[in-house]
């Protein structure tokens, strides 16, 4: 059986080696426009240890640039609560490292890669006479999901993300920091340690919110300059970079005759936090294991997990994004007034909702609505 993965990044890695790991008779090529994997990423680099215990990832030491203990969450009024363990938490990923590290794994399975190549309308047409099965793993703009007359992601449902790299001596490299409210409206803004004293600055908006992120971010760093030490407020490693980021429900399926959609292009993608490393991971390594097995279908079956997981948290964010900043600055003070029962964000954020509606019974109808929105 001949296999085409198209994209390089994390989910089409994890696809290539969980086919070759399945049935190593398989001819697998991975093809990607980049001239190296691993090339420019554009991400936070955050995954959390328990989505990579569940999904099985293997991390060198090398790749990991940060250990978090700590995730800080921000309400607009300055007030913040914090998921605070003894043990790590999550890290943060020099992606560029990481990435070359799941290729090597895929090149020692026998697996292919054609670099440097923009694929093209017309390429998938040829392709799909050449190979038996083709994966997207393309990214949200992909140009597989484009070829099968799939809808792009709506504009709610598709935040774009921007982030500058900046010295900061005095931050806390064991320490994520989330700020709500019109910082970044119906979105957040980050700060990710990246080792040493670098960290990753950053936000996301959704595309119907027509703002200007760019001008947002520089706002936002102006907003911490006070209450750090910055060595520059320019870029060290990177000018600004920017990535649109699928904040949609997971669809029913990712199979499309022999063609399987993964990772961002699917999307996999938590639609509440925007993190997409551990779900494309495992998007791929489900569409993988379905291939190598015969049976494509399986997908679907293989992925569920995540799907429900990813809707659940769809709708989440709906809710939480029918909150305004009087909304946001109650809700982390109710978080304030209970201990985590998990290293979650997104499961403390859910109780803290829910026991904000039982404080707040006005707030019934945010939820209600956001909680409808599909």
């Amino acid at each position: 059986m001949k296999v085409l993965i198209v994209g390089a990044g994390p989910s089409g890695l994890a696809c290539a080696t969980s086919i070759l790991e399945g049935n190593p008779d398989f001819d697998v090529t991975v093809v990607d426009k980049k001239s190296r994997v691993g090339e420019n990423p554009r991400c936070a680099g955050g995954i959390s240890l328990w989505m990579a215990e569940k999904v099985g990832i293997s991390i060198s030491h090398r790749a990991i640039l940060a250990k978090i203990r700590r995730v800080r969450i921000y309400a607009p009024n300055g007030d913040y609560w914090e998921l605070k363990g003894d043990v790590d938490y999550g890290y943060v990923l020099d992606r560029e490292l990481f990435e070359q590290n799941m290729a090597e794994q895929v090149e020692r399975l026998g697996g292919r890669f054609v670099l440097k190549h923009l694929v093209s309308p017309e390429d998938l047409e040829f392709w799909q006479s050449q190979y038996d099965y083709i994966v997207g793993a393309d990214g949200p703009v992909s140009i597989v999901r484009c070829c099968l007359g799939l809808p792009s992601f709506p504009p709610k449902d598709t935040h774009l993300g921007v982030q500058r790299t900046l010295r900061i001596r005095d931050y806390s490299q064991d320490t994520i920091t989330l700020d709500f409210g019109e910082v970044a409206p119906k979105g957040y803004a980050w700060c990710f340690p990246a080792g040493g004293d670098l960290v990753r600055v950053g936000l996301g908006v959704p595309l119907s919110e027509e703002a200007n992120a760019g001008v947002l971010l520089e706002d936002f760093i102006q907003k911490i300059t006070p209450y750090h030490k910055l060595s520059s407020l320019f870029g060290v490693e990177e000018t600004l970079i920017a990535k649109q980021i699928p904040t949609a429900r997971m669809p029913e399926t990712g199979v499309y005759g022999k063609i399987l959609l993964v990772g961002d292009a699917l999307p996999s993608t938590d639609p509440l936090t925007g993190g997409g490393i551990c779900q494309g991971i495992a998007s791929g390594k489900a569409a993988g294991r379905a291939v190598a097995e015969g049976d494509p279908a399986r997908y679907d079956d293989y992925i569920g997990w995540l799907r429900k997981q990813n809707n659940r948290r769809y709708r989440l964010k709906n809710v939480l994004f029918e909150f305004n900043d009087e909304d946001l600055n109650e809700l982390i003070r109710v978080m304030q007034g209970f201990r985590p029962k998990t290293m979650s964000v997104g499961k403390e954020l859910r109780r803290a909702v829910i026991r904000l509606l039982l404080r707040k019974p006005r707030l019934l109808s945010k939820f209600f609505k956001g909680f409808a929105l599909k």
